[in-house]
């Protein structure tokens, strides 16, 4: 997940215009506004270089390169958790680079292919370069997580059951740091991932509040990892559909987009190590 740390900004700066197009409409025909696709094609490009710099520079820089292996000590300190993450910023960047391609008048399912192999390739190179260093390797976990990330917006695209869930991220920082700590996307103890569901419209219908406007999220975070007693924490909460929100514009439709894919403070309760329950929480 360290690889991810220069794309977070990229969401931002590809947001502010990219989600005005609702999920509905669909035009027959396209007309493409280069002028908008080379600034989405620019913008991206310019994270990726930067990625790529402070990877180097955290990670690459000064090893002597060997044979290509794999490898996921990562993944084993952090209780695989950097697997989530891999599989949560890959969906985020896949999601906003599809979007900003359909601003910018590209054919609304060709965005999304598009989208999401910019994204995973993003990941794989990082990856394949991973595997040409000694004390990193290859790791086939975290290429999975970048697949099912980077494609999981097409999939909500072709399959619109899929919309009733998502990925969201909350932080709650710890300052338990360890030797892996090299970005701040690496604070993994400080981390939480939540798989949110419409449960509630799922089962009631969207005609009352509640159901409406508050999805069901199971989440996952670790603790303790550099040190001898590290487990892992789930969490099941109450969680905000910011999009059901009835404003509309295209300012507030990219708010709106951006909002969803955070976990806000809501009444949880922690199911593992130990029972625990939570008034409002990140």
């Amino acid at each position: 997940m360290r690889t991810l740390v220069f794309t977070v900004p990229l969401f931002f700066v590809l947001s502010e215009n990219t989600f005005s197009i609702s999920d509905s409409v669909q035009t027959e025909k396209h007309e493409i506004n280069l002028t908008r696709l080379a600034f989405v094609s620019g913008t991206a490009a310019t994270f990726i270089v930067a990625g790529h710099i402070q990877n180097y520079d955290a990670w690459w820089k000064g090893d002597d390169k060997v044979h290509f292996h794999t490898g996921d000590a990562d993944g084993r300190k952090v209780l695989h958790a950097d697997k989530l993450g891999h599989n949560y910023f890959s969906f985020v960047m896949s999601d906003v680079v599809s979007h900003s391609f359909i601003w910018s008048g590209v054919e609304r399912k060709n965005s999304f292919f598009y989208g999401g192999s910019i994204a995973l390739l993003f990941q794989l190179y990082v990856e394949v370069e991973d595997g040409t260093h000694p004390e990193l390797g290859f790791s086939v976990g975290d290429a999975i997580a970048d697949v099912t990330g980077s494609y999981f917006p097409l999939m909500q695209n072709e399959y619109p059951f899929l919309k009733n869930i998502t990925w969201k991220y909350s932080v709650i920082k710890t300052g338990n740091v360890g030797p892996i700590h090299k970005t701040v996307i690496d604070d993994y103890e400080s981390q939480y991932f939540w798989l949110s569901a419409k449960l509630p419209q799922m089962i009631f219908g969207s005609e009352n509040f509640f159901s409406k406007f508050f999805n069901i999220a199971i989440g996952y975070s670790v603790k303790n990892i550099y040190v001898q007693n590290k487990h892992s924490e789930i969490y099941l909460a109450l969680d905000y559909d910011f999009e059901a929100i009835p404003l509309e514009g295209s300012f507030v439709n990219s708010v709106k987009h951006v909002l969803n894919y955070f976990h806000f403070p809501s009444p949880m309760i922690r199911i593992t190590p130990s029972f625990v329950g939570y008034g409002f929480r990140w």
